[in-house]
């Protein structure tokens, strides 16, 4: 009995540490995956910085054609604000970008980007900022609603009561 009491306490040690790595392994391989197109934007991202080499702190507007929406932020600071759209959207920068002429605006989804960009930066300013309730600043970004989705849910309001029936219909 006196061994028993030991070797038991060991062997619960021993198998506790065995399943804490395990589930740590889990983690990671999660953490991973959460993304998978981050490879991608990262590759694209990399090739961008390489070719824009000592430009990283100018003025993107200096540097890029076509920046409306992020006029003043340094060339460092809008790839990592594209890379956290993606990520948003759970997309790639082929999404929006022609990625052998990254100056094309033939996507749709670059105008769609900028009108979100005002819609975020009004419900920011003018709504959120003035909840009382709430702990300032409550603010909102792309993943609030897109949730790695490249289309939010929509799930919006519900109709109270029967809705009516178009004119002319029949019963």
């Amino acid at each position: 009995m006196k061994i028993f009491i030991p070797v038991l306490l060991l062997f619960i040690g021993v198998s506790s540490f065995m399943s804490m790595s395990k589930s740590s392994e889990t983690v990671q391989v999660k953490t991973v995956l959460k993304d998978t197109l981050m490879l991608d934007r990262e590759k694209y991202i990399t090739k961008l910085k390489d070719s824009l080499k000592g430009k990283e702190s100018m003025v993107a507007d200096s540097v890029f054609k076509n920046i409306k929406s992020l006029k003043g932020k340094s060339v460092e600071q809008v790839l990592s604000i594209m890379n956290n759209w993606g990520h948003a959207l759970g997309v790639t920068c082929k999404f929006c970008h022609d990625v052998n002429d990254w100056t094309s605006e033939k996507s749709r989804n670059h105008l769609r980007t900028r009108e979100m960009i005002v819609m975020n930066d009004r419900l920011n300013r003018e709504l959120l900022s003035q909840m009382k309730g709430f702990r300032q600043p409550v603010t909102m970004g792309c993943i609030s609603c897109h949730n790695e989705m490249k289309e939010p849910p929509h799930d919006g309001p519900r109709p109270q009561g029967p809705r009516q029936r178009p004119e002319g219909a029949k019963n």
